[in-house]
């Protein structure tokens, strides 16, 4: 590679990776589709690798994972689940980075084969895609099988004795949905005493409701 060949590579490397961010940190990385959206992020590391080559590809990769890993410390939902800074990181960088290099080095013994240059464009435009949802919900449920604080998830793992029941080491009960739920009937009981016909009871998240609206339709 010569010098002229050398900028022109590393410019359109750079060009991409600020495309990278432009559509992280704004709406163009989301495609609006009904009921959810869906993410366009690896479409950059794409066309990155089919045009630059595989190293370009783990480079983009890795930009796409660093943002999906930083994005996973500001929300704290997977840290709230147990899972550790070196799980996630394994779950973000490392599997957006192997994305990348995988959808250049499949493109570019494609790219030997197809002389047309049709078929390894469309399958290059799919593997980026592809790969990251493989990659990424197969190393999330590896994480998830093996999260300590899963093992002890599920009524089933709850034994009887008698009138009592045995949690296994480590498991709680939490019974806050149920103080809730209680404590909205007594409200529910205290405001029909009171000739209440209409009301609607919200405790932090547990609804109930007594009667029609105030209108006469339903809730």
């Amino acid at each position: 590679m010569n010098k002229k060949t050398n900028v022109r590579y590393l410019t359109e490397l750079a060009l991409l990776m600020a495309l990278e961010l432009v559509m992280y940190f704004t709406p163009l990385g989301m495609l609006p589709l009904p009921g959810q959206y869906a993410s366009l992020l690896t479409v950059p590391v794409a066309v990155g690798a089919m045009l630059l080559g595989p190293l370009a590809g783990t480079v983009l990769g890795f930009l796409f994972g660093a943002l999906s890993f930083w994005k996973a410390l500001q929300t704290g939902i997977l840290i709230g689940a147990g899972v550790s800074i070196p799980a996630i990181l394994v779950l973000t960088i490392c599997t957006r980075t192997l994305m990348g290099f995988l959808t250049g080095l499949i493109f570019k013994l494609i790219d030997r084969i197809d002389k047309t240059n049709t078929i390894d464009c469309f399958i290059g435009g799919l593997l980026a895609p592809v790969l990251n949802t493989i990659l990424y919900m197969t190393v999330y449920v590896i994480i998830l099988l093996n999260n300590e604080l899963l093992q002890n998830v599920g009524f089933r793992r709850i034994g009887l004795s008698g009138s009592g029941a045995i949690l296994p080491e480590g498991m709680e009960i939490d019974l806050g949905s149920v103080g809730k739920g209680f404590a909205a009937d007594l409200i529910s009981g205290m405001l029909t005493e009171g000739g209440v016909k209409s009301a609607l009871i919200n405790l932090g998240g547990n609804v109930q409701t007594l009667g029609l609206k105030p209108n006469g339709s339903l809730w």
